[in-house]
């Protein structure tokens, strides 16, 4: 996990930044500015209706797909990690305060 902290490089305290690794070497990347009561759930939506990205859910708003990517294809899942450490709490509970990356990787 230590890799992902090298592998970033952080926002500012203001801003909010997301990626959405698809692991095949694809990724989006979504950055924005911190807004009280944002979620890493509310970033994903966000990304999603600038990318157009299919987007569905499995129970607590964990993303069971993502674009072309879903759950249990070649035995992989979505991840959420945040600031490079799997998230603690599911990404709608996530609240965010300014300068987080978030990932939702495809492994």
């Amino acid at each position: 996990m230590f890799a992902y902290s090298i592998y970033f490089s952080y926002p500012s305290g203001d801003e909010v930044k997301l990626i959405i690794d698809f692991g095949d070497g694809n990724e989006r990347t979504f950055m924005t500015n911190y807004r009280p009561g944002i979620t890493a759930w509310g970033m994903l939506q966000q990304a999603n209706a600038i990318y157009g990205l299919p987007l569905s859910i499995e129970n607590h708003f964990e993303p069971r797909a993502i674009g072309e990517k879903e759950n249990g294809e070649d035995g992989k899942r979505w991840n959420f990690y945040l600031n490079g450490r799997p998230a603690k709490a599911g990404p709608f509970e996530s609240s965010l305060s300014g300068g987080e990356v978030i990932l939702f990787k495809f492994e």
